[in-house]
């Protein structure tokens, strides 16, 4: 009997796992619909916290150092930001209308360089289109065909109306919640503690935020830094290879490089068209392209691991599965903020024992993880 009992009790262990697993996949299911139908709210909100895993560490600072008010030093930090921002907007708003404003005439220039390329793609589509006219020719027409009907879609100009509505809400609503998060502090951290029943407890929990902090703020600074200073170099590469509007090509690479492997490949293409409407010569068309390529291989395969892979080493497979999803889910801004995600995500894994596990998937252990594990040792 006591074998029967016990054999219950696995066997009741057993539906009770199974059924923890199951709701946890439709939770984790339930997240993902969630997230795609509320982006709106959702994209602001999380940027708003990436923001002010960057910034708290610069309104401490001030706080501690230079004896400013903590909500004075927030304030600072997040009117900078703002004018930081205007002010790039403002500097790039007359080259990036130029080129809107140019790009048809620019598409009709490529179209011109590239008709010899195309002429042999060009006749098998000639040939393709004549044989699909002999076909449709030899059916008999039917009387009962549906009627094809056209339902007129938005214009252009309601399109880009609606769309920098929605990004003017998103932007207010993140600069709101930056501005609270930065000026509330620890507050959260100390509320959290003061949940904790023991003090081992309390200790623990801010142990993991200090240092869970501690790492996403370095890895956004120090990702940040390197695609500003990525930018900087290929402007100064354009501007030497005579490629129109720098400047401007220098942000887009800067923005770019926060999408791993797609956005060195989109900007380059970028360049590779503005080389072919600008220059005349193969050589000055192969050139700016080849350099952005160039500048963006070194960036990612020297100069980010030296600097990065001390505090976090992500899988590269679990990375492009991240940007897969996120840009399936969230569009432009999910790309941008998969890997920041990604990110915040591992760092938070190996600070909690309980998703250590899920961590070690997501990434192999940074050289100080390897350094702290021999000293203990």
């Amino acid at each position: 009997m006591s074998d029967g009992g016990e054999a219950v009790n696995e066997a009741d262990g057993d539906s009770v796992q199974i059924r923890w697993s199951a709701g946890t996949w439709l939770l984790i299911l339930a997240l993902f619909y969630t997230a795609y139908f509320a982006k709106d709210v959702l994209i602001p909100i999380t940027l708003a916290f990436l923001l002010n895993l960057l910034c708290a560490p610069l309104v401490r600072g001030m706080r501690r150092r230079l004896r400013i008010p903590q909500i004075v030093a927030a304030v600072i930090v997040v009117v900078c930001l703002i004018g930081g921002v205007v002010a790039s907007f403002y500097a790039l708003s007359a080259p990036a209308a130029d080129w809107m404003n140019r790009l048809p005439a620019a598409m009709a220039e490529i179209e011109r360089k590239l008709q010899p390329f195309r002429a042999p793609v060009k006749e098998v589509h000639d040939a393709a289109r004549k044989v699909e006219r002999l076909a449709k020719s030899e059916e008999p027409p039917d009387p009962a065909a549906p009627v094809s009907v056209i339902v007129r879609g938005p214009s252009l100009t309601e399109t880009v109306l609606g769309q920098t509505t929605a990004i003017s809400v998103g932007l207010l609503a993140t600069i709101v919640l930056l501005l609270f998060l930065l000026a509330s502090g620890d507050t959260l951290l100390r509320q959290a503690i003061s949940i904790a029943p023991r003090l081992r407890d309390k200790k623990r929990i801010v142990e993991i935020a200090r240092d869970s902090e501690d790492d996403i703020s370095y890895y956004l600074l120090t990702i940040t830094m390197i695609n500003a200073g990525l930018g900087c170099l290929i402007g100064v590469a354009m501007w030497l290879l005579n490629v129109p509007n720098p400047l401007l090509w220098g942000v887009m690479a800067a923005a770019f490089n926060y999408i791993p492997f797609v956005g060195a490949l989109v900007g380059a293409g970028v360049i590779a068209l503005v080389s072919v409407v600008a220059f005349d010569s193969a050589v000055a068309i192969a050139a700016p392209p080849v350099v952005y390529l160039l500048l963006s291989g070194i960036e990612g395969q020297l100069i980010t691991p030296a600097l990065v892979a001390r505090r976090l080493a992500l899988n590269p497979v679990v990375v492009f599965l991240s940007l897969i999803v996120w840009s399936w889910i969230w569009g432009i801004a999910g790309a941008l903020l998969a890997v920041p995600l990604l990110a915040t995500f591992k760092i938070m894994c190996d600070r909690v024992e309980s998703l250590q596990p899920i961590g070690t998937m997501l990434g192999s252990p940074t050289l100080a993880d390897a350094e702290d594990a021999k000293a203990a040792s």
